[in-house]
């Protein structure tokens, strides 16, 4: 996996962790108990179809981390763009996309299970 940006490059099929963190004017707000960070993976930022979304819940040192498992991405195409954003739900029920639309490339793989 490489991160470059807020751009991800994930070799089909592979593990991987993203580590996610909140900042508010350059300072990190530590993730807090009842909030939610969602993690989705689409075609397009216009289609309702999810092709992969996490929801975070229990946080490490104030950040989410959030693990793609091999058959996450087993079934998607390589060589493609999707894309991916990350939204925070506060504990109090306010929404925040704290990674906007970005980037989630899926690379090719030569060993195939």
């Amino acid at each position: 996996m490489k991160i470059d940006g807020t751009d991800v490059y994930m070799t089909r099929g592979d593990s991987g962790t993203i580590l996610v963190k909140c900042k508010k004017d350059g300072a990190e707000v530590p993730f807090k108990e009842g909030d939610k960070v969602y993690f989705t993976v689409k075609t397009s930022p216009n289609v309702e179809e999810k092709l992969i979304q996490k929801v975070e819940t229990t946080f490490l040192e104030g950040k989410a981390v959030i693990e793609i498992k091999p058959e996450d991405t087993k079934d998607l195409r390589f060589n493609k763009e999707y894309y991916y954003d990350v939204q925070l739900t506060m504990a109090d029920g306010r929404v925040f996309t704290i990674i906007k639309p970005s980037k989630f490339v899926v690379t090719e793989e030569v060993t195939y299970e």
